[in-house]
């Protein structure tokens, strides 16, 4: 009898002893636990982000002048972008409501020409609940270096809007990757306000390099450019010089040239060249 009261006892005495090491580092590991969910939902949202997001929003979130609002600024999540709307949660409930059910109707003072969809299946959208708290997720994670001013500032001297400076030689690897963080496919082949550039989205069945060796030759150009690269040049820095048939100016940003370097410049040209 009394050793089944000395075991149970020393049972007792380690259970006890096991229970207060659980409770002591429980804080910590559940911290940890919850780190590493947060991560991994932030990454499942990044992914999210670049196979639906980026065409319209950049792929760095900082929006596409005349297709969609910057998300990455301080503006958001400062709480004064959804004071300025009057809506009445905090920056993340707006992210959250606007991706989970779109925006019908254009934001004050915003002329987008496309509204934003509805993502979630609650509102007949094609995402769970889980993928829109992981989208949600990956824009607020941007919130500690969201920078106050949405426009980036150039690598060196801008190269203006003189179609007749002359560029370096451009790289076409370095000018996709501009295309794709400056959100061009926004436009040029997603949406209905641009003129696509791939061979496989235009109706012609020709890329916007092989459109170029020509239309500056053509009777109905207006424009200034005597060569195919200056005519992509001027396309860029000076769009409504020459406004390609059945468009309408004013939908390409005027200022690139204020925004990119001659190298820049160069190569995205020698990019687009590239898409015959």
């Amino acid at each position: 009898m009394s050793t089944r009261v000395v075991v149970g006892t020393i049972l007792l005495v380690a259970t006890a002893i096991l229970l207060a090491y659980v409770a002591v580092n429980e804080p910590a590991r559940m911290e940890n636990f919850t780190a590493a969910y947060n991560a991994r939902q932030i990454e499942a949202g990044a992914a999210l982000f670049e196979t639906n997001c980026i065409g319209c929003h950049g792929q760095k979130g900082q929006g596409i002048p005349g297709v969609a609002p910057t998300l990455n600024h301080k503006a958001l999540f400062d709480g004064t972008r959804v004071k300025e709307i009057g809506f009445p949660g905090t920056p993340k409930d707006f992210v959250r409501g606007t991706i989970a059910s779109g925006r019908p109707v254009p934001s004050a003072g915003t002329n987008y020409p496309q509204r934003m969809p509805t993502w979630s299946q609650r509102f007949g959208g094609p995402l769970r609940d889980d993928q829109i708290d992981s989208l949600v997720a990956f824009i607020m994670n941007w919130e500690a270096n969201a920078p106050p001013d949405a426009t980036p500032t150039p690598s060196g001297p801008v190269v203006g809007d003189d179609i007749n400076t002359k560029l370096p030689a451009g790289n076409s690897e370095d000018g996709k990757k501009l295309t794709e963080s400056l959100g061009c496919v926004g436009c040029h082949v997603n949406a209905a306000v641009g003129p696509a550039w791939p061979a496989s989205a235009d109706p012609t069945g020709k890329g916007v390099g092989t459109r170029a060796e020509t239309r500056f030759k053509d009777s109905g150009y207006t424009g200034h450019a005597t060569s195919a690269e200056q005519y992509l040049h001027e396309s860029i820095v000076r769009p409504n010089d020459f406004v390609v048939p059945d468009f309408k100016p004013d939908l390409m940003p005027k200022d690139y040239g204020s925004k990119l370097t001659a190298q820049d410049l160069a190569d995205i040209i020698a990019y687009l060249q590239t898409l015959k």
